[in-house]
This record gives structure tokens, sequence and C-alpha cells, in this order.
């Protein structure tokens, strides 16, 4: 039996591993699964079922056995998954391009994230007084146009950064995709065996019925 001491361990222990309390972390902990959507695609999702469920009918090449299908299934849904993955990947690395942009998985950088949102809300609207400035500068005369246009004019945005860039200060995003593609890898691999094994094994006790009827 445990005694006080222990009791009370275990419920500070258990008051520690609540997840997030405030209002903010459980906003940001509510949008996980949302962050890139990989955590979704399954085949007991309804939006991706009957994708999955038609990649998993060519797989059994028309075989109805259910453990086949089974295993066509987590199949075919690590094959959607890995799909995704790729795309991701190349969309992480493009968004970097822009220097303003912070890594997603980088948890320290909320301070970081909060300026570059400040600057691009800064800079789109610049860009909007700069439209509208130039829109009612069109109906006068050229000449003043021209200047109240150079006068307010907004601030150039900076120049993207390349892709050998892009791709370093992707890394904690690009790492964070490799343990779901290596799950995504281990998963497929495994069904692969046990589609093979269950279909080798099937066929072996046809053959053998085969021959004890002869």
């Amino acid at each position: 039996m445990s005694s006080q001491a222990r009791l009370a361990a275990n419920r500070a222990n258990a008051r520690k591993g609540r997840g997030p309390r405030t209002a903010a972390g459980k906003t940001r902990a509510s949008r996980n699964a949302l962050r890139h959507g990989l955590a979704a695609i399954s085949r007991h999702n309804p939006a991706y079922f009957p994708e999955i469920g038609r990649m998993a009918s060519a797989y059994c090449e028309g075989d109805t056995d259910p453990l086949l299908f089974e295993q066509a299934l987590i199949i075919a849904e690590s094959d959607i998954i890995l799909i995704c993955l790729g795309a991701e990947r190349l969309a992480a690395i493009e968004r970097m391009r822009d220097p303003d942009a912070i890594p997603f998985s980088d948890s320290k950088a909320s301070l970081a994230r909060a300026r570059a949102r400040f600057a691009q809300a800064k800079r789109a609207y610049a860009q909007l007084v700069k439209a509208k400035q130039a829109k009612a500068g069109s109906t006068s005369d050229t000449g003043k146009a021209s200047i109240s246009a150079q006068k307010n004019k907004g601030p150039h945005p900076p120049a993207q950064r390349d892709e050998c860039d892009a791709m370093c200060r992707a890394a904690p995003d690009l790492t964070r995709l490799e343990r779901y593609e290596r799950r995504a890898a281990s998963r497929r691999n495994r069904a692969i065996r046990e589609f093979i094994f269950i279909k080798s094994l099937r066929e072996f006790r046809l053959r053998s019925e085969a021959l004890q009827t002869q």
C-alpha cells in the first residue's frame, strides 16, 4: 500500500503532465495536427478513405480476402502519407525563402515570429497606401502624381533567401517531417511483408488442397 508521501508525489507528478493550461498554450496545441495535416491522413478519415480504399483494391487485384485487404489499406495509407511528405518538404523549404519566415518547429522563437508577422503587416500596409495614392494621383497632374508617388513610396520587401540558405533555415521543420517519414515507411514495410506472407500462405494452402484432391 502506498504511503501518504508517495501518494502526494504521484499527485504532484500528475499535475505536471496535464498539458497546456493557458489559453495561448491550448490554442497552439489545438493546431498541432493542422500544421501540415499529416496526422489527419488515415483510412478512418472519411475525407481520405475513398482514395485509400481505391489504392488498396488495386493492390489486392480483385482479391476479397479481408486480412489481405487490411494490410493493403495500411500500405495505401502509408503511400499517401509519403507522397504528402514530399510535397510538404518542398513547401517548407520554399516558405523559408521569405527572410521573415520562422521555422514552425522552433519553440523558442515566438517573439521572432511575432516580429516577423508585424514586419509583414507593415509592408502590406505600406503597399496598400502606395496603391491608393497611385490611384488617386492618376486623376491629377502627371508631375504631381510622380512627386507624390516618390514621397510616399513604401519600403521595398527584402530579397528572398537562396535555396541553400532556405534549406538550412528549414532544417528544424525537415527534421520533424523526417520522423513522420520514418514511421510511415516502417509501417509500410511491415504491411508489405504481412501482405506477401498472407498471400503466399493462402496460395500454399490452395495448392496443398488441390494435391490432396487428386
